[in-house]
């Protein structure tokens, strides 16, 4: 069994690693001209290609706060 302390460690390295998996997914199918699904509300909303925000801006967006706290 693993105590707290081990949790928490796998937990901060796992989170970064699913993110970026998620997000390249996610610009794959925007390349690709593939719709997604997402979750909104309780109910399920597809997103077509064209309104996904590119990977690079997402990312950006994602900097801004952190740069904006030094």
């Amino acid at each position: 069994m693993m105590n707290h302390n081990t949790d928490d460690r796998l937990s901060t390295k796992l989170n970064p690693l699913v993110q970026k998996a998620v997000d390249e997914a996610i610009e794959q199918h925007r390349i690709k001209g593939e719709s997604i699904a997402i979750g909104e509300n309780g109910k399920v909303k597809i997103v077509p290609p064209e309104e996904i925000t590119p990977l690079a801006e997402k990312l950006e967006q994602r900097e801004a706060p952190k740069q904006a706290q030094s």
